[in-house]
């Protein structure tokens, strides 16, 4: 292996961890917090400071995301070895990936204990659409195709 191959060594682990951090948090969001708040009040402005770390965590994560991704999108498109399939799976996945962002950019941060149900059909589409779960099956789904294309990166090397 060259320099170059351990930077993008590097480079892949930083897109894993960026990504494990998300939706592990998402995870633990979503089977642990959520369920322990319905249970337990916490003290006045738990909630908020664990959204605003939360928060933190999940924006550190897209900036690792994008900047490793574009690198390494650069990277295995330049190669003789890329098939169509591999592109259509690869668009597949980014496209995924920005939907996610944009949910998080722009999406109004809800408290950890809001039980309130929505109240038009609306509202409950777009919570079903961009809520908590949904960003987590995504987030699942995007690890899936990243493991597809990892299989079909490998065999092209072999043909």
């Amino acid at each position: 292996m060259d320099v170059l191959d351990w930077i993008l060594l590097v480079i892949r682990w930083a897109h894993a961890l960026g990504a494990v951090a998300w939706v592990g948090g998402g995870i633990f969001y979503l089977m642990v917090l959520r369920p322990a708040f319905r249970r337990a009040s916490p003290a006045p402005g738990v909630n908020r400071a664990i959204g605003q770390e939360f928060r933190g965590l999940v924006n550190t994560a897209i900036v690792v995301l994008v900047v490793t991704g574009a690198i390494l999108t650069a990277s295995r498109l330049t190669l003789d070895t890329v098939t169509m399939p591999y592109v259509a799976v690869l668009v597949v996945k980014v496209a995924l990936a920005l939907y996610m962002m944009a949910v998080v950019r722009f999406r109004r941060p809800r408290d950890v204990t809001d039980d309130a149900q929505p109240a038009g059909r609306g509202t409950r589409i777009r919570e079903i659409l961009t809520g908590p779960t949904a960003l987590l099956v995504i987030g699942v789904i995007i690890f899936g195709l990243a493991d597809v294309l990892a299989a079909m990166f490998e065999d092209s090397l072999v043909r």
